[in-house]
């Protein structure tokens, strides 16, 4: 796989040539567009220490893909551990939602990534602690389900969303949204507290989106409790 960096009029663009024919899917499903052969990911200009990003974006892409993809080991319960651990002292609010937030619990399912939610006036704060392992650019993403998004590379991949919109508990309430963010639980894991969402409100979203091998693991575990 090769990384290169290009630029236009508007934008940055990570550039993924000469890659194995499995990780098209992967990269499709992170949004990376087709162009001329090549998979690419555009960004404003204009971006915080970018050059710093496009450095870790090539030292960490392709183990992010490859475990992505199942194609080696998810190092989730590390890479949770890692961000629980730098963030200790700075007065961040974060909670855990997806998979992650199922497995703290001891519910047997395969996260390809970690699921982190969080407020954007801490953007700032995360920025300076992850300066070494941010690797898609926290950005605006006003107009769809959060306000900014970005993605760490930390052990494994840890997607941060801040700032969920009201629309995404319309007609029923998500695992990510407001309602989940006001019903908070939380979790002894590892020693440290975490705040995930109510797992009622998981199974019911794993049902809406026909993740029945999720709905299953849960209700084993409910009936077990």
């Amino acid at each position: 796989m090769n990384i290169s960096f290009k630029e236009n009029e508007n934008n940055i663009l990570f550039v993924i040539s000469e890659y194995p024919n499995e990780y098209k899917s992967i990269l499709e499903s992170q949004y990376y567009s087709l162009e001329h052969g090549n998979f690419v990911k555009k960004y404003p200009k204009n971006i915080d220490n970018i050059d710093n990003i496009k450095m870790n974006f090539k030292n960490y892409a392709e183990e992010m893909f490859l475990q992505m993809g199942y194609l080696k080991e998810v190092q989730w319960e590390k890479a949770l551990l890692s961000f629980i651990n730098k963030i200790k002292g700075y007065d961040i609010d974060w909670w855990l939602t997806g998979s992650c937030a199922l497995c703290i619990r001891g519910i047997s399912v395969m996260p390809h990534d970690v699921d982190i939610m969080l407020n954007s006036k801490d953007i700032g704060k995360i920025k300076n602690i992850f300066s070494d392992f941010i690797v898609e650019p926290i950005i605006s993403s006003k107009g769809w389900v959060v306000d900014y998004f970005g993605v760490l590379f930390l052990n494994a991949r840890i997607d941060l969303a801040f700032d969920p919109q009201d629309f995404v508990d319309k007609p029923e309430p998500s695992d990510f949204g407001p309602y989940a963010r006001n019903h908070i639980e939380s979790v002894l894991w590892n020693g440290n507290i975490v705040k995930v969402p109510p797992l009622e409100l998981q199974l019911q979203v794993n049902r809406k989106r026909k993740r029945y091998d999720r709905v299953k693991a849960i209700e084993d575990y409910l009936k077990n409790k």
